[in-house]
């Protein structure tokens, strides 16, 4: 995922889980209980598509949302 400048570059990389995670940190989901693991939420915190907020749970990053819309095109026509 070298180049994000697009939606597609943004998710052309992604593997189920970090698209599962982009998922679980848009709506609150436990992404443990989903079945992700440790080390998919420290690449998806290296690549820049998640942070941890003060408490510790996991929200998108401005580039994080941007993966999340392109893999949800007919969302971003009803918001």
């Amino acid at each position: 995922m070298a180049n994000a400048s697009t939606p597609d570059a943004a998710v052309a990389g992604l593997k189920v889980r970090e698209r599962v995670l982009l998922f679980c940190a848009a709506s609150g989901t436990d992404w443990k209980r989903a079945g992700v693991i440790d080390e998919t939420a420290t690449a998806m915190i290296i690549k820049g598509l998640i942070v941890r907020n003060a408490v510790g749970r996991l929200k998108l990053t401005d580039r994080g949302r941007t993966a999340l819309l392109a893999l949800l095109p007919d969302l971003d026509d009803h918001t």
